[in-house]
Formats: C-alpha cells, structure tokens, sequence
C-alpha cells in the first residue's frame, strides 16, 4: 500500500524501491525501515512510499490514517486479498521464538505445535516454491536463530519437492529442516547473542547442538526415526568432515543430506551478528567451489537450476555497487549471468569477469 512518509513506522517492509529525484536508490524492495532510514528518506524529501501491510514481527500494519487519494486500487485488493506468504512466514518465525523460549525453560518439544508453525507455510512453499529464495531479505539479525530454523525447513522442503518425494516424506523433511537446531536452547544464551568470534570453547559448546537436538527428539515417539537421524547429521558431510560423528557418505540419512545443504545455504545468504546478507548468486558459487565434494551433487544441482530460474529481467546489484538487469542465464554457469548495467547499458558477462559477482537481488 502506499503511504505518506509520516505514516512510516520501524518495522515497516518496503515493497518497491525507493529513488531519489536524481533516481539514485535510496533504499531497495524489502528493506526493513529502522528510525535511520526514515530520517534519510525524509531528508531526501521523500513524500510516499510503497510498504506491505504487514509489519517485520508479523504485526499488522495500519497507517494512523489514509488519505483517499493515497488508496490505490492496488492498495484495495491487497486490504481484500489473504495475507500474502512473507505475513504467514514472519508470524511462524514469532511462533517458533516462542516455542524455543519455552524449550529453554525446560519445556518438552511438543510436536503437534511444531507441525502447526511449519506444515501450512510447506503447503505455500510447494504450491509457490520461488518464494524460498526471497526468505534472505526478510532475516533480522536479532533474531536470527529463529529466522534461519523457518527458512531452513523451507529450502528443505523445495530441495525434496525437486528431488521427487511425495507430501507425506516433503513434511517430515520439513520438520527435520525445523527442528535441526532446536538444541540451541540449550547453549547459553550468551553465546547465541554474541557479535564477535567465538572463542575455541564456545564453538566447542555450539558443535554439540545436534546432539542437543536429538535428545530434545529421542523419546518422542511421534517423530519418526529419519528425522531424528537428520536432526543429528545435518552437520555431517559426505566426505566424513563433518560432526558430532565424522560420518560419511554411506552412513548418513537422506534427510540429513538435503537439510545439510539448505542449512549452510540459508546460513551463508542470511544476514548474521556479524556480517551482512549475500546474495543466492554468490553463495551457491561459494558452496560449488569451497566445499566440493561435502555435499550431495545431486541436492546441489536442485539448488543450482531453482538459483537459475533468476533469468531475464531480474534486478541485482553487483560487487562494485553497480545495479543491473540480468539479460541471459548460461546454464553451465549459472552464478554469472550476463547482466546490462541500469545507467550506462553497459554489457558485462560475468563468467568472464571473475573480480565481480552478484551482491544482491533486489
């Protein structure tokens, strides 16, 4: 919907970009607004602005009052329509934070309030599975633990979805992406809040999670036993690097194979305590050439072709801050698209210019 800038709130999610009168961007599509952002818009005397009508805590947003100018038929149908996917996604986020809060007290995972947070948003995923791949720009570092377990079982389940199960095994793949890191709640807190490098103990103490995990699940007879095992190896990798069990290939569950690749995919494009986002393009890269060979090729290529559908006409940002338009997908390349820059039209293929890469969607 649109509104008049003083109408603008924290919290708000921008749902078009934002340009000043010289048309430099000020601030992108999914931008959440913080008090900062909106002294700079109001500084660049920005009148209105396009936001979702709902807010980053999957509140709802209503302006303090409309204009019936400012009510655009757009507007009427989206305060007509059902809430869109990202609505759904940040209220299950909010569900799930308080689901953990609870298992940090000492509370038993109850497994019938986790399967209401999950299942109805793997239902959306698998009827509408490009959303999976704008879940990075909703992240909030503060509350990143809960943002990364919702998106995770989202990768999970459009990874499953394109490998061939059936709903009844895409659900419990799902869960598994979900409850992998529930045995967060039992490492202090402290360590879950901290901006800075962990120090070699800490780290110790994060590596034992899915083991956490999994005696959080061990007992609860409705959790099958391949979520369970998918929850204890989604840290595992085929070439036996991995941990709490330095298992390899042939011992490790399916399950645990796809929610190992969604999980360090959604960690490495999400923006986290100590860095910022990045972009699916650069991730995927990153994966392909740094961990070769830790990964199933067959889960990666899954990845890669769902990346690849980012064809002609999506809007990036490349490395040296350059916006630009992708205008074809080389398949065997699909992380260096060409791309026509926004200003100058200047053509650059990227394969060919390995010193750039794609920063962002936007």
């Amino acid at each position: 919907m649109k509104i008049h800038i003083s109408q603008l709130k924290e919290g708000c999610i921008l749902t078009d970009d934002v340009l000043s009168a010289t048309n430099r961007p000020l601030a992108y599509k999914n931008t959440i607004i913080t008090k900062r952002l909106k002294d700079v818009l109001q500084a660049f005397l920005i009148k209105d602005v396009q936001v979702a009508n709902v807010l980053e805590n999957g509140k709802k947003f209503t302006p303090s009052f409309f204009e019936e100018e400012q009510i655009t038929e757009t507007t009427k149908e989206e305060l007509t329509s059902q809430k869109p996917f990202y609505q759904h996604y940040l209220e299950s986020v909010q569900a799930y934070k308080q689901l953990f809060i609870s298992w940090q007290s000492g509370v038993l995972v109850d497994i019938q309030k986790v399967r209401k947070v999950i299942l109805p948003l793997v239902e959306e995923i698998v009827k509408n599975d490009e959303e999976v791949f704008k879940l990075y720009h909703y992240c909030k570092k503060e509350d990143y633990v809960f943002h990364h377990s919702i998106s995770v079982a989202l990768v999970s389940t459009f990874l499953a979805k394109k490998l061939g199960y059936q709903m009844g095994e895409i659900n419990q793949i799902a869960l598994t992406g979900l409850l992998c890191d529930c045995g967060m709640a039992k490492v202090s807190p402290n360590i879950l809040k901290k901006n800075l490098t962990l120090t070699e103990s800490e780290y110790k103490d994060i590596k034992q999670h899915p083991v956490h995990s999994y005696n959080l699940l061990k007992n609860i007879m409705s959790i099958k036993d391949g979520v369970k095992m998918g929850v204890l190896q989604h840290h595992e990798r085929i070439d036996g690097s991995g941990y709490p069990l330095n298992v390899n290939d042939q011992q490790l569950h399916p399950y645990s194979k796809i929610v190992a690749l969604a999980d360090t995919y959604q960690a490495m494009v999400s923006v986290r305590p100590y860095r910022s986002k990045q972009s699916p393009f650069k991730v995927l890269e990153q994966i392909m050439e740094d961990d070769f060979g830790k990964f199933d090729l067959t889960i990666i290529n899954e990845l890669k072709k769902g990346i690849a559908r980012f064809s002609t006409g999506t809007k990036v940002r490349l490395s040296n801050g350059v916006n630009a338009e992708i205008i074809f997908m080389d398949d065997s390349n699909p992380t260096r698209p060409m791309v026509k820059c926004l200003v100058t039209e200047e053509i650059i293929s990227l394969k060919n210019r390995r010193e750039l890469f794609v920063e962002e969607i936007i």
